[in-house]
């Protein structure tokens, strides 16, 4: 009898270990990073790194396999995950770039496809300037009203702030009863002749640290007017702004003899939001990430050790370029 039972105590740790196994086979990954430049030319000697995540029953916890990239700008690594990794490269010069992959589907060996190759693209590190770039959070002084906004000084113009350039003027129609019941009409405009923007799209969770174009367009602003909705939810709530929804705008401009000679150029990354008060007769603020290039050249690379605000708070401090 007792021979018995030491025979059924190693059959069950023999299939244990076979779960065990199976498991982890069934769980395996292989991927390839391929790092290149903005000319599609690979990038050697880039640290790389595969972040595999697993489940723990209680969460998740990860594992990296990193090293640097080969001639061809590749680096394979190999971990078990539960179908999502994240992988990203850095190198001196170059801005870091992250993205995240999920596979397909499993089977019986692991994850499939097996061994993709996943693109990531270095930008390199150019020409970065000092600007003006803040993460602004602004009440809005009075709704029916339109009011210019100084985004050099940081203040609504003169009665309502100390600006004295109104670079776009906003307008804000509300209609608020209290709590989810309210409706926010909001209109941004650039009333100068040669002012505008254009949109551009392009995903914020992934990719390079240095988003948007490097430099802005010659030509092109001919859209003068941003409108924001944002309905409470007692009236079906609705929010009109995208996160991927950015914008490169123009101010300032500058003409002779009737033509355009010059102007400033920025962007505004991330849509423009605005954040209800949520009370009876409140006013919103409105909250956007802006960049303000004052050399009246198209260059929208920004060096964040170099901001004309100076020492900001670090709510309103911007630390990407």
């Amino acid at each position: 009898m007792r021979v018995n039972l030491i025979q059924v105590f190693y059959i069950f740790i023999f299939i244990m270990l076979i779960g065990t196994s199976a498991y982890a086979l069934t769980n395996f990954s292989k991927a390839t990073i391929v790092v290149l430049d903005e000319r599609n030319d690979p990038i050697d000697g880039a640290y790389t790194g595969i972040t595999f995540e697993t489940n723990t029953g209680q969460g998740t916890k990860v594992s990296t396999g990193d090293g640097s990239t080969n001639l061809e700008g590749k680096f394979t690594a190999t971990g078990s995950c539960n179908g999502h990794i994240s992988y990203g490269a850095k190198k001196e010069g170059y801005y870091d770039s992250y993205y995240v992959y999920d596979f397909k589907e499993k089977n019986s060996f692991g994850w499939e496809p097996w061994n993709p190759e996943l693109k990531v693209v270095l930008r390199k590190i150019e020409n970065p300037v000092p600007m003006y770039a803040r993460r602004a959070k602004i009440e809005i002084p009075v709704a029916g009203k339109e009011i210019g906004f100084d985004l050099v000084k940081y203040d609504w113009v003169i009665p309502y702030g100390k600006g004295t350039i109104g670079d776009f003027t906003v307008y804000l129609d509300m209609d608020d009863k209290g709590g989810n019941d309210y409706e926010y009409k909001f209109k941004i405009y650039f009333p100068e002749k040669y002012d505008g923007f254009y949109t551009y799209d392009e995903e914020i969770e992934k990719g390079s640290s240095f988003k948007l174009p490097r430099i802005a367009d010659m030509d092109g602003y001919y859209d003068k007017e941003i409108n924001i909705l944002m309905v409470g939810l007692k009236r079906g709530s609705k929010l009109s702004w995208k996160n991927n929804r950015h914008y490169i705008f123009r101010v300032r401009s500058e003409e002779k003899h009737g033509k355009f000679t010059r102007g400033m150029y920025g962007k505004i990354f991330s849509d423009i939001k605005l954040l209800t008060a949520r009370k009876k007769g409140g006013i919103p603020s409105l909250s956007f990430t802006y960049y303000l290039n004052p050399d009246f050249t198209r260059n929208l690379e920004f060096d964040p050790k170099r901001n004309l605000f100076g020492n900001l708070p670090d709510s309103e401090r911007v630390t990407e370029p």
